[in-house]
């Protein structure tokens, strides 16, 4: 796996854990971009970055996403089995930095 393989799965685990702590699992790209980037292990990413990795889940089913400028994101209830470790998916990291 590349470098950048591996950011995307650990990004992608970051923005489930983050999604299940919000209150009704909804958030949008400019918030999960900034929690991303204020991770205690350096992970940074760029909007672009985030928006990719949404619409990945989203075609996995564990999100889904409304809005143009502002793009909303609500995690599904598959999403939040993985992001309590309930369920697992290879492109999704299991072990990340806490939010």
């Amino acid at each position: 796996m590349t470098y950048e393989e591996k950011l995307k799965h650990i990004r992608r685990a970051i923005i489930l854990r983050f999604l299940e702590m919000c209150k009704d699992y909804v958030s949008n790209a400019d918030i999960i971009l900034s929690v991303i980037n204020s991770t205690p292990d350096g992970i940074s990413a760029y909007h672009a970055d985030v928006v990719s990795d949404l619409r990945w889940l989203e075609t996995k089913g564990y999100v889904a996403l409304t809005g143009n400028d502002t793009i909303v994101v609500e995690a599904q209830p598959s999403g939040l089995r993985i992001a309590r470790g309930e369920d697992r998916d290879d492109g999704i990291a299991r072990d990340v930095p806490g939010v």
